[in-house]
């Protein structure tokens, strides 16, 4: 069994509405400009569709609210039919008919799920490669077994509600510390201490970076984000929430100018569904993967990779 995520929707009505689909048993992908079935005309970024088949599973992220994941698992082969009336016109014509009995709608932080399952595709349509624990998540919830925390746990639940709130004191003291370039300088060490990894400041001295602050390079992936060989950073020290799209589209600028196979922004502001959303849309434009660090997640990397720079 594959199980395959579906990212968020970006509209909210029509959110909705795939999702109320889903609970009729259809399961839909939409792709705006597709005007045949894959099995008559190939559609070269979304042909893994194909690939899906009956016993996988679909997870739809981000629906029916951003931060909720809702799956299914699949009864049929694909499907190709006049799709759903949205605000732009008839979408959503792929389909799988899916096992209605077998829907679970959750939070994608719900503490049954296992962190190692990767619910934050970074493209429309991306492979869930730790299927064991995607099997195991599911099965966690169904039987709430950490849905209410035994007394046994509880200094080691409220332990990490503590450690989270450093994070994000270490993340705002990141910040504080290094503003600017200062930032980039910052994080251009951080990278330079994995191993088989190296980075290179960009920019330094000239008009422009072309949206890369730096390059790296690398021959293993960094844990948790899916990417390798070459990496195109922007280093943003904000406060408050994540809404700039221009660090995205700098990441694009980058990704074309020095042929990069990613990108990845790093900021020391929160994620928000804007980002999200803005990110998926220009991973799936220049068919690279775009991937974020935010927030408390910046102190996570840097005492992984470098605590000697903060400790």
């Amino acid at each position: 069994m594959k199980v395959f995520a579906f990212a968020q929707v970006p509209d909210r009505d029509e959110r909705h509405e795939v999702y109320n689909e889903i609970k009729k048993g259809f399961s839909r992908f939409g792709t705006w400009d597709q005007k045949k079935s894959l099995t008559e005309e190939p559609f070269p970024k979304h042909n893994s569709l194909l690939q899906i088949k009956p016993g996988d599973w679909i997870v739809h992220v981000n629906s029916p609210e951003w931060g909720q994941c809702t799956v299914a698992k699949v009864i049929s082969e694909y499907a190709y039919d006049e799709g759903i009336d949205c605000s732009w016109g008839k979408d959503f014509n792929n389909y799988f008919e899916v096992d209605v009995d077998s829907i679970i709608k959750f939070d994608r932080n719900n503490p049954n799920i296992l962190p190692s399952v990767n619910l934050k595709p970074r493209r429309r349509l991306q492979r869930v490669h730790q299927t064991e624990d995607f099997f195991q998540s599911i099965e966690n919830y169904k039987a709430g077994k950490y849905s209410e925390v035994q007394s046994s746990e509880r200094s080691v639940t409220h332990l990490k509600e503590k450690v989270s709130g450093i994070l994000s004191d270490i993340t705002r003291k990141i910040h504080e510390m290094n503003k600017g370039k200062e930032f980039e300088n910052f994080l251009h060490q951080v990278f330079n201490k994995i191993p088989n990894t190296v980075s290179v400041q960009n920019g330094f001295g000239w008009k422009t970076d072309h949206g890369a602050d730096l390059i790296v390079e690398f021959d293993n992936p960094i844990i948790g984000v899916n990417v390798s060989t070459k990496l195109i950073v922007q280093a943003k020290s904000y406060e408050g929430q994540h809404f700039d799209k221009k660090a995205v589209d700098q990441i694009v600028e980058g990704i074309k100018k020095y042929d990069g196979d990613a990108g990845l922004l790093i900021t020391t502001a929160g994620e928000t569904e804007e980002i999200e959303k803005y990110i998926t849309e220009k991973a799936e434009e220049i068919d690279k993967t775009i991937d974020i660090i935010a927030g408390e997640n910046v102190a996570r990397f840097v005492l992984r990779y470098a605590p000697d720079l903060v400790l």
